[in-house]
């Protein structure tokens, strides 16, 4: 039986060097093609400057008109800039050439060129703090693109990351076609980024790398970060870790972390300092395991986090609380409900002897969290209540808006739509100005659910989408999970059977990935629906 294809074509822009990425890409794409075409009726066409043939001429002028005819584009930078495209010419690069093209391209009405995916490699620290010229280029560009805050991009620290970044963008490009609308990316060539040698002290640095990630410039947080662990301070390190895992680089935040749990000088030591480290270290791996989705690597690493503290001479009893907590919401994710509700309440018995009231709030809300999983919504509600009349003096952003979440989705839980868009405005805002993607993504789904609680149907679907958007920022498989299951509710409020069973398909798919049993459970009770 014939079956009707639409072809999407994609150009592949990049320097020479990127010859495994654009191997890995063009092997994503057939992959692609021979798995979803018979179902989606899409194919993607990659073309890129190799498949060009030679000829008399400037050799960009041959690759120019076939860019013109390309839907999407993928960019891909690594540690180099390129070649100028002519001699005398206004671009550094063919690479940078084909990149305005396609601005052009995407604010052309004539134009068919929809969407571009700019994606970078994740460099070592020391290529960061002796980059030369052509990886200047690079970090100056993605800077620009920081700046302007008008163009998203994808930053990739393996092969598994750099694939599933394409994976997920084909996804979206296979969807139905809307109408196209040109779109005007302005983007001013600021070029602030200065590298070399540094003489301010490892602090200074740490201050200022974080100051900057507090305020999105991620390229000059990163060289700074890069800066600060040039004499491998464990501190330096630490915080490092913390920043790739918090951008979504999480096999770099592995090693990082690997690397503090193996310093000689951490490991040998039974003071506190180096204990703390040590669990500190592998909690934030377990973290990381578990927004890979791997569940079972992640309740293993938080339980020797857990032993490690129990067993230090001198107590570590913060690191302990963590410890626990985190093991607690692995727990969860895996439905151990009374397992989870253990380490909560060792978590909140350290806490009332040894900790300060923000800590007793965030006990509170883990607590109220494993409520929320058992359907106790009273008891939630009461103890998200009680996290957020500690907080109203406290000035912690990361647990003011989890209270105002769990509070929201509590209360929505129960049927109780009174005061939850409130909440939920109110831990965007915070959200937002903290740059948690997944506090924000968050908040977007609640209000989604919200909203189609309220019958408001547009509203809810902007909230999903923008749920979508936040989820790519930090590759979260939950966060896609929640978004698709958003789409297919609001596709059966509609009634449009086809796109809901597609969305509700999709949802089955990241959920399963995530490991993620509350969500299973509430794509399943959506699906007897």
């Amino acid at each position: 039986m014939p079956v009707e294809l639409s072809g999407r074509l994609v150009f592949l822009a990049s320097p020479g060097n990127m010859a495994k990425e654009r191997d890995a890409c063009r092997m994503v794409v057939r992959e692609f093609n021979e798995q979803s075409s018979e179902s989606g009726q899409v194919v993607f066409l990659l073309r890129a400057w190799e498949d060009m043939p030679g000829g008399v001429g400037r050799p960009q002028d041959r690759i120019n008109p076939k860019l013109d005819e390309c839907d999407y584009m993928i960019l891909i930078l690594g540690d180099r800039w390129g070649s100028p495209p002519a001699v005398k010419g206004p671009y550094s690069s063919g690479t940078e050439e084909e990149f305005y093209r396609c601005l052009d391209l995407l604010a052309s009405p004539t134009a068919v060129m929809r969407d571009l995916l700019v994606l970078f490699r994740t460099l070592e620290p020391e290529r960061l703090r002796d980059p030369g010229p052509q990886l200047l280029e690079v970090m100056n560009f993605r800077n620009d693109l920081e700046e302007a805050k008008s163009l998203q991009f994808v930053s990739f620290d393996s092969e598994q990351s750099f694939e599933a970044a394409i994976r997920k963008q084909l996804a979206e490009w296979a969807r139905p076609l809307s109408e196209r609308e040109p779109v005007k990316i302005d983007l001013p060539k600021l070029r602030t980024i200065e590298a070399g040698p540094t003489v301010a002290s490892h602090i200074k640095l740490l201050e200022a790398a974080k100051e900057h990630a507090k305020n999105g410039l991620l390229m000059q947080a990163e060289l700074l970060f890069a800066q600060a662990i040039e004499d491998g301070d464990v501190e330096a390190v630490a915080e490092f870790a913390l920043f790739m895992r918090r951008t979504g680089r999480l096999d770099t935040a592995l090693e990082l972390n690997q690397k503090i749990i193996e310093d000689p000088g951490v490991l040998s030591s039974t003071d506190h300092d180096s204990v703390a480290r040590r669990v500190r270290a592998l909690v934030n791996m377990g973290i990381i395991h578990r927004k890979r989705s791997s569940l079972t690597e992640s309740i293993k690493v938080l339980r020797e986090a857990v032993r490690t503290a129990e067993s230090s001479v001198t107590p570590v009893y913060q690191e302990l609380c963590y410890a626990l907590d985190n093991y607690g919401l692995s727990l969860l994710r895996v439905g151990e409900l009374e397992l989870a509700r253990q380490q909560f309440e060792k978590t909140y018995s350290v806490r009332k002897e040894f900790g300060t009231s923000l800590e007793l709030a965030q006990s509170a809300i883990n607590l109220a969290r494993q409520s929320l999983a058992r359907e106790d919504f009273a008891h939630a509600t009461t103890l998200f209540e009680e996290a957020l009349g500690i907080l109203e003096t406290e000035n912690d952003g990361h647990c003011l808006a989890n209270a105002l979440c769990g509070l929201a989705e509590a209360r929505l839980r129960a049927g109780v739509r009174d005061g939850v868009r409130v909440l939920l405005e109110r831990a965007l805002e915070v959200n937002e100005t903290l740059g948690n993607s997944d506090g924000t993504s968050i908040a977007h789904a609640l209000l989604a659910k919200y909203f189609l609680a309220e019958g408001d149907v547009g509203l809810a679907r902007g909230h999903a989408e923008l749920c979508h958007e936040e989820s790519e920022r930090t590759n979260s498989a939950t966060g896609y999970g929640t978004s698709y299951l958003l789409k297919a509710m609001i596709a059966r409020q509609e009634r449009d059977g086809r796109v809901a069973t597609e969305n509700l398909a999709k949802a089955q798919q990241y959920a399963q990935s995530s490991g993620n049993e509350p969500l299973i459970r509430d794509i399943d009770a959506v699906r007897r629906e």
